[in-house]
Parts: structure tokens; C-alpha cells; sequence
């Protein structure tokens, strides 16, 4: 059994933070002199086998240096390291490892080597010499982590803005482009929603100095309202574009509405700013060979026409035209469903809805005569199961 020895020596702190060191031998005499050298510099833990030590090592991150002999029981020293080195996870595979061995183990010593043994020590190594290595190992180790850390900040910088919590642009569209090619793959659709913000304040109040930092408050605003699934960035200085995966037009006009409900909100810019937000949208399903970045262009372009018209529309199925770049004003006539077109017309907004009525009596004839079988029962005297007289008399209103 592995036993820790966290012995502080005299005049020492017990809370003083120490780099512990695994010594892995068979030989009890052995441990306990190399333990007697180092202890007041270092933290101890001590195993007995090599089995035992490659446990030690998987389940405590806080081993800076492993001493481990070559023979020992059930996993030797050659065993252990060549685990350590082949290591998927990069604190282990990195961890330095000393052997040691005897002054005529040079046939040992290079096989270690090969298996890519840090250092050797023999064992007959005085405290100032061991010691001595154990610092420059245990120094190169903290380096290496430091190092690790800065580049996960770096990186983590390069994908995400500090400033409102969103994605960077540029890893933004990467994501998107493996998000439409998921698409593409699985006969899905994926949305993006460009919102344009403008902030006023009442009265003469001044936005000297103040414009930037509003800006960003919206972003984390955002941030904070979409789901963990979905992706969103600042694409512009006053604009922001969230991608979703879709379900349904009307379930991203739903979205959509959220996000303008949440943006113009009075505290999303802070207290007494004003949030307008005109929005743009477009999916793939419009036009499946466009690319992630075509997808945002399109996005974006609507959200302009929408600032452009002081339009409170989200504009959506419509495509670019022709040569000249000008978005075509006429909808798609394949942008519209039952569920849209019911709630544009509780909206007060039924002129939207006209110019897709044939298509919408289409979808809704099955279920015109569905219900005209039911009344021409009812007429007869005939009672279908699942009915009600509810349903019956709510009947009577539908046209022959």
C-alpha cells in the first residue's frame, strides 16, 4: 500500500505548499534513505511496486518528479515508463522520470534512456546531489505548466471576446461552417439571426466615451440569453449574429422575437439607454449551397435593409438579386407556414400573409375536409368516436 509522508520539519509551516516526489522501490531501506535526504525539501509519497506507482501517478496531478527503480514486483521500472511515456493525457506522458540505478547497470541505463528516462541517479548519491537534480526537474515542470497555461489563455482569448462573452468572429464562422456541414450531412437546417442594435439616450445626455461600453453590455446580454448549443459573436461594431440549429421558421421568428424582447430591454445597455434592434434572418434550407460565411452575408444584409427602412419586420425569404447585390423586396413563397401565418395575423400584420395564400389553402384543404366529413356525419345523425358535442357544435361554423 502507498503511504504519504506530508512531515513538515522543524520550523517549517504544515501548510507550506512543498512539490511532492514519488519514489517507487521494493526495498524499504532504500526509500527510507532517499526519503531521509529530501524530506526537507520535498514532499514525500512512497510505493513499493510499479503497479502501484502508475496508480499514484494517474490519480495524483500534484507528483512533480518520479525516483523509481528498474526491478520491482508486478510492473518494473522499464514497464513504468514506457506507461508514463505512451500516455494519452500530457501531465503524465511530460512527468520527468529519474532512474535509479547502480554504477554497472549500463545496459539498464541505456535501455531506460531509449524509454525515455529524464535523468539517473545511483543510488549511492549523496543529498546534495539528489536534491540538486530534484530542483532542476521539479523547476522544469512548473515551467511547462505555466507554459500550458498561458497558451489555454491565449487560446481562449482567440475564441472568445472577454468584453461580451461571445465568440470571436473568426472562430465564430469556423464553427458555423461545421455546423452547416452537419447540416448538409443529416438533412437538417441551421439559422442565423443578425441583430443591428441602436441605442439613444432621452434628454442631452452625452455619449462621450460611453458608446463602446454600451455596446458591449448588449453583447453580454446576449450572451447571457441564448442556449449553450447555439453560437453567437459581434460581427460589427453596433451588430451581433447568433446561429441555431432550426426546427421551423416559425420556432426562429420565435427566437428571434426573444432576443429583440430581451436586447430592448431598458437595463441591457444600462439604466435610461434605449435599445432599437432590427433583425435579419436567414436558413439554409433557402439556399443549401451557400456557404457559412455566404449564410452571414445574407443575414447581415437583411438586417441592414431592416435599419435602412426603420423596419420593425425581421426580414426574412428574400434572396439576392442579380448582379447588382440589391436584396429583392418580394418573399419567398416557400417562407411560409400555417403556425407563421396564424401569428403574423394576431400580430395585425395579415398584409405579410396575402401573397402566400394559395399555398397556405393547400396545407390546410386536408383539414377543411376532414372537417366537412365530420359536420355531413353530424347532419346524418351518426356519431364518430373521439368527438365531443363540443366539437360538434363548433362544427357548425365551418363553410361547405
Amino acid at each position: 500500500m502507498p503511504t504519504d509522508k506530508t512531515d513538515a520539519p522543524p520550523g517549517a509551516s504544515a501548510n507550506a505548499v512543498r512539490p511532492r516526489i514519488l519514489i517507487a522501490d521494493d526495498s524499504r531501506i532504500v526509500r527510507a534513505s532517499i526519503t531521509q535526504h529530501i524530506r526537507d525539501r520535498f514532499d514525500i509519497r512512497e510505493v513499493a511496486d510499479g503497479e502501484a506507482a502508475w496508480q499514484a501517478i494517474l490519480l495524483d496531478a500534484s507528483i512533480r518528479v518520479v525516483l523509481t527503480d528498474i526491478t520491482m514486483p508486478k510492473v518494473d521500472g522499464f514497464d513504468l515508463l514506457a506507461r508514463v511515456r505512451s500516455s494519452k493525457v500530457q501531465r503524465i506522458r511530460e512527468l520527468p522520470m529519474i532512474v535509479m540505478s547502480g554504477a554497472d547497470e549500463a545496459a539498464e541505463r541505456e535501455r531506460a534512456s531509449k524509454l525515455g528516462a529524464t535523468d539517473f541517479i545511483s543510488k549511492s548519491a549523496d543529498a546534495p546531489e539528489v536534491v540538486s537534480r530534484l530542483d532542476v526537474l521539479v523547476r522544469l515542470t512548473s515551467t511547462r505548466e505555466q507554459l500550458a497555461e498561458t497558451q489555454a489563455t491565449l487560446e481562449s482569448a482567440r475564441t472568445v471576446d472577454p468584453d461580451t462573452e461571445l465568440l470571436s468572429l473568426a472562430f465564430f464562422d469556423k464553427q458555423i461552417g461545421k455546423l452547416v456541414s452537419y447540416a448538409r450531412r443529416n438533412l437538417t437546417d441551421v439559422a442565423l439571426i443578425c441583430v443591428r442594435v441602436e441605442l439613444s439616450v432621452p434628454g442631452t445626455a452625452s455619449w462621450e466615451g460611453e458608446l463602446e461600453q454600451r455596446i458591449k453590455l448588449v453583447g453580454r446580454a446576449l450572451a447571457a440569453s441564448i442556449r449553450l448549443e447555439d453560437l453567437g459573436t459581434r460581427s460589427d461594431r453596433t451588430e451581433f449574429v447568433v446561429a441555431t440549429q432550426s426546427n421551423g421558421l416559425a420556432g426562429v421568428l420565435q427566437f428571434a422575437a426573444r432576443l429583440r424582447k430581451v436586447l430592448e430591454n431598458v437595463e441591457a445597455a444600462g439604466p435610461g439607454v434605449e435599445v432599437w434592434t432590427c433583425i435579419g434572418v436567414v436558413t439554409l434550407s433557402e439556399e443549401l449551397r451557400r456557404s457559412a460565411e455566404e449564410l452571414r452575408a445574407v443575414a447581415q444584409k437583411r438586417a441592414a435593409q431592416a435599419q435602412a427602412s426603420r423596419s420593425r419586420r425581421i426580414m426574412l425569404g428574400t434572396g439576392d438579386g442579380g448582379a447588382s447585390g440589391v436584396l429583392d423586396a418580394k418573399p419567398a413563397e416557400a417562407a411560409m407556414d400555417i403556425g407563421l401565418a396564424l401569428a403574423l395575423i394576431r400580430a395585425g400584420r395579415a398584409g405579410e400573409v396575402v401573397p402566400h395564400l394559395p399555398g397556405l389553402v393547400e396545407q390546410i384543404n386536408p383539414l377543411l375536409r376532414l372537417a366537412k366529413q365530420q359536420k355531413d356525419l353530424m347532419a346524418q345523425g351518426t356519431t364518430t368516436p373521439g368527438i365531443t358535442e363540443g366539437t360538434h357544435a363548433e362544427l357548425q361554423g365551418v363553410p361547405r
